[in-house]
């Protein structure tokens, strides 16, 4: 049986990393523009190296039920 632990269970920590692994490896995918778009600005239209500086200094800083919500959009 798998188990599906929320965000305070795995860690804020561990939730960012994942979101930034995620949109690091697929930064052309729906869900990788969704995050850096709700995140960080609505008309980005293609993910680059600035744009996932820009998204790790957001997270850092983000409230807790922010990065659940871009979890979930990557999980």
């Amino acid at each position: 049986m798998e188990l599906d632990f929320g965000p305070r269970e795995r860690g804020r920590e561990a939730d960012v990393e994942a979101i930034m692994e995620f949109v690091s490896a697929h930064p052309h995918s729906y869900a990788s523009l969704a995050v850096c778009r709700r995140a960080l600005d609505s008309g980005i239209g293609e993910i680059d190296r600035e744009t996932l500086e820009q998204l790790r200094a957001y997270l850092e800083q983000a409230p807790d039920e922010e990065i659940a919500a871009y979890y979930s959009i990557i999980s």
